[in-house]
Parts: structure tokens; C-alpha cells; sequence
């Protein structure tokens, strides 16, 4: 009777960790745009990859975010797919960075490995900048 008692309590543990899963990969999984509603409202910069336009302009995060979603390809997922440029027609608008300091548009990790928004022009790091006052306020 123990024995029989130990095998029901474990398929009901293993129940409720199965359709937890599959709740918790629907919620992080869907498509219902929840994800990027927050987003609304919010730009992200954006430039063009080919040498011969280099277009840069802000857009819409959710609108960025949603486009990404939509367009993602679970083939191949570590690709972030392209955005058509609105100059030359190409897909090949990408996320980009735009520096605080002297203003230069520029993709992430341009020439540097240490801090992602590194500005390959003038050297400048809004998260470096960051990191640091964070630091000072702790130590003192």
C-alpha cells in the first residue's frame, strides 16, 4: 500500500512539472505581442549595413522588437534578421548605438570586445560610465 502511495504522489509531481513547463514555454513563447507592449513608445537607433547607404534613423522599440519576433527564424537563431531600408531598398538595417558623447551611429561591439556600446570614434562607453557610478556610490 506504501509503495503504491509513493508511485501516485511522483506522477503527480511529474504532472504538475509538465504542464508547468508548457505554461511557462507558452507565457515566454507567445506571440501575442505582451512581451513588447512595455516597448510602446520607447526608439531604438537602427542603421544600414550596406556600404553604399549606411542610413541611420530611429525607430519605434516595439515596432523594432515586433519586426524581430515576427521574423525570427527558430532555424537559425542566433541570426537577427534584417530590416528593409527605407534609402536602398536593401535588408540590411540592423540595431544600432549612438553615441553620447560625439554622436557617432554605430553597431555594437565595433572594433572593441570590452564594452558593447564602446564608441569606436572617441572611446566612449555609456555602460562603462555607468558601471563606475554605480561603483563610487557603493564605496563611498
Amino acid at each position: 500500500m506504501e509503495e503504491e502511495r509513493k508511485k501516485t504522489i511522483m506522477i503527480a509531481v511529474i504532472v504538475v512539472c509538465l504542464v508547468s513547463a508548457a505554461v511557462i514555454f507558452y507565457k515566454t513563447h507567445s506571440r501575442t505581442g505582451s512581451r513588447t507592449a512595455s516597448l510602446k513608445g520607447q526608439k531604438v537607433w537602427v542603421k544600414c549595413k550596406n556600404p553604399d547607404c549606411g542610413h541611420e534613423y530611429q525607430m519605434d522599440a516595439k515596432k523594432h522588437a515586433d519586426y524581430i519576433q515576427e521574423h525570427w527564424n527558430p532555424a537559425n537563431p542566433m541570426a537577427t534578421p534584417a530590416i528593409v531600408c527605407p534609402e536602398c531598398g536593401q535588408a540590411s538595417v540592423y540595431r544600432a548605438v549612438k553615441c553620447e558623447e560625439c554622436g557617432l551611429v554605430f553597431f555594437e561591439h565595433a572594433g572593441t570586445d570590452d564594452y558593447a556600446d564602446r564608441c569606436p570614434k572617441c572611446g566612449h562607453s555609456k555602460e562603462e560610465r555607468l558601471r563606475g557610478e554605480a561603483a563610487a556610490g557603493q564605496g563611498g
